[in-house]
């Protein structure tokens, strides 16, 4: 079963150890430069670790801002050894989920590179709809609540 664990001291090197295919390397930062950033916005970042029942499969980053009504998704990867196994869809689902938990947000925001048709794919799967900008080169989408 997919679910989501907070990054602490116990999963940190793990986490940060996880790598996606060297295809991948450009769509998405390396997991401690995210979780560097999680440390300077501590007070939106919200970093996890995607696990299948014991295993670290990937991880997730939220900019969780309980003052507004919009939660962006900052980061998502699976690592590369674990790619094509459906956790991917099953870690969006459950991340969808914990966003839905607080009430107040209306939508959610992600970006990807252009070229990661993949993520595309996956987010277009859970109803996320271009917003037609571009941030920092990736384009952006959104799901409305």
């Amino acid at each position: 079963m997919v679910r989501l664990h907070k990054i602490n001291k116990d999963n940190f090197n793990e986490c940060v150890n996880l790598t996606v295919n060297d295809g991948q390397k450009g769509f998405v930062a390396d997991n401690v430069y995210s979780l560097a950033q999680a440390w300077l916005h501590s007070d939106i970042a919200r970093p996890f670790a995607v696990y299948n029942d014991d295993a670290m499969v990937g991880f997730i980053m939220f900019d969780y801002d309980e003052r507004g009504d919009e939660c962006g998704i900052w980061r998502f990867m699976i690592d590369g050894k674990h790619q094509g196994k459906g956790y991917g869809k099953a870690a969006m689902a459950a991340a969808l989920e914990y966003i839905k938990r607080n009430p107040a947000f209306k939508t959610v925001r992600l970006s990807y590179e252009p070229a990661n048709a993949v993520a595309e794919k996956l987010y277009l799967s859970f109803g996320f709809l271009p917003t037609g900008k571009v941030i920092d080169g990736e384009n952006e989408m959104e799901l409305k609540l």
